[in-house]
C-alpha cells in the first residue's frame, strides 16, 4: 500500500499532470528566450518521470519552490513581437504557473 493520498494510481495521474504543465511551460519559455530556464524545467521533467518515489516526490517539491520563489517562473518576463504577444504569453506563463503551484502542493 502506498503513503500518498489515493494510492500509487493517484500519484501517477499527478505526475502525468505536472508533466503536462511542465511539456507547455518549456515550449512557452523557449520560444520567448528563456532557455537556460526551459532547460531547467527539462531536467525536472526527466527526473519526475523516470526517478523512484521519493526521488520524484523532491522533484515536485523543487517545482513548487521554483514558482513563486526569487528567480522564479513568476519573476520573468517574457517579451513578444508586441505588446498584446506579451501581454498573451503572460497571461499564460501565469496561468501554466499557477497550475504547477498547485499540483506541486
Amino acid at each position: 500500500m502506498s503513503s500518498h493520498v489515493g494510492g500509487p494510481e493517484r500519484a501517477g495521474e499527478r505526475v502525468d499532470a505536472v508533466s503536462g504543465v511542465l511539456r507547455a511551460l518549456i515550449h512557452l519559455l523557449s520560444a520567448f528566450g528563456h532557455e537556460a530556464k526551459a532547460r531547467w524545467l527539462a531536467e525536472r521533467l526527466d527526473a519526475s518521470q523516470q526517478g523512484p518515489p521519493d526521488a520524484t516526490a523532491r522533484t515536485l517539491e523543487e517545482l513548487h519552490g521554483v514558482v513563486l520563489g526569487m528567480g522564479g517562473l513568476m519573476d520573468l518576463h517574457l517579451g513578444g513581437a508586441s505588446v498584446v504577444e506579451s501581454e498573451a504569453a503572460n497571461v499564460e506563463l501565469e496561468r501554466l504557473a499557477d497550475q504547477l503551484y498547485r499540483l506541486t502542493r
